[in-house]
């Protein structure tokens, strides 16, 4: 898969490249003072934060586009005639989509800032300093480990339920690039949406919660796992499972022509 898309991955990758090095000049130039006084500030505070989110985006775009290149006949009859089995093909595209592109959007992004850094330092004079630690630190679950059992419970189960729902996005990204042909990441993202609007309003009209946090002015003393975190923590491992299953049970039935919009046609079925 990586030699067929080669052209279109390099591509991609230094257009993301380009694209990083561009934002970052350009939020800079908005906010920066003339005399560069907020620089580092800046690279921080806004700089970081912001390519944390464009970075999660990204991820999610790339495994909604799972089979974007094979909607013409000839490129899917080429896919699907491989000597290997629907498994095995099945695998490899996830796996291209969730580590190859995850590992290219970050090396992008790296290529980007140092160019970032460097124009940076040769033309204006400011630091070499880049936003990569902060961009990474942003990925890392903050742990707090207490003596307290109830607040063990309670950060075993935050990590669980983070993990469990970053399982369930990525299960739902996948089932929507392997159902849908065109906008996938559209229309997951409003089911996504969706789901998320449902699960305030339960938490709004139940009053429940997932977790709740207690503090002692501004430090954070301990936590309490909420029933509906634990109903998730079923919940959405069931929900992941369910959604790889029928990602490889639609794959398993692609035609070479399909529906305008989807790859699976439902009324068939």
């Amino acid at each position: 898969m990586l030699v067929t898309n080669l052209q279109t991955f390099l591509a991609f990758t230094a257009g993301c490249a380009v694209a990083v090095f561009l934002l970052e000049m350009l939020l800079i130039a908005i906010d920066c003072q003339p005399d560069g006084s907020n620089y580092i500030q800046l690279l921080h505070n806004m700089i970081s934060p912001f390519f944390v989110i464009f970075l999660i985006i990204y991820v999610l775009v790339a495994i909604s586009t799972l089979f974007s290149n094979y909607l013409k006949k000839s490129q899917r009859e080429a896919f699907l005639m491989l000597p290997s089995t629907n498994l095995e093909k099945f695998l490899s595209a996830v796996i291209y989509v969730t580590v190859v592109w995850t590992m290219a959007g970050f090396l992008a992004f790296a290529a980007g800032d140092t160019l970032r850094m460097a124009v940076r330092a040769l033309a204006f004079g400011n630091e070499w300093v880049s936003v990569i630690p902060d961009v990474v630190k942003g990925f890392i679950p903050n742990i707090i480990l207490y003596d307290s059992p109830h607040s063990l419970t309670f950060e075993a189960m935050n990590l669980f339920w983070g993990y469990s729902f970053i399982l369930w996005i990525h299960s739902l990204y996948t089932l929507g690039g392997t159902f849908f042909r065109r906008y996938a990441f559209v229309a997951t993202s409003l089911v996504l949406f969706f789901f998320m609007m449902v699960l305030s309003w339960v938490i709004n009209y139940f009053n429940a919660s997932i977790f709740v946090a207690n503090w002692d002015g501004n430090a954070y003393d301990s936590g309490k796992v909420g029933v509906l975190a634990y109903i998730l923590a079923v919940l959405l491992p069931l929900l992941s499972i369910f959604n790889y299953w029928a990602s490889f049970h639609i794959f398993k039935h692609f035609e070479l022509i399909t529906n305008k919009w989807t790859n699976y046609d439902i009324l068939k079925r």
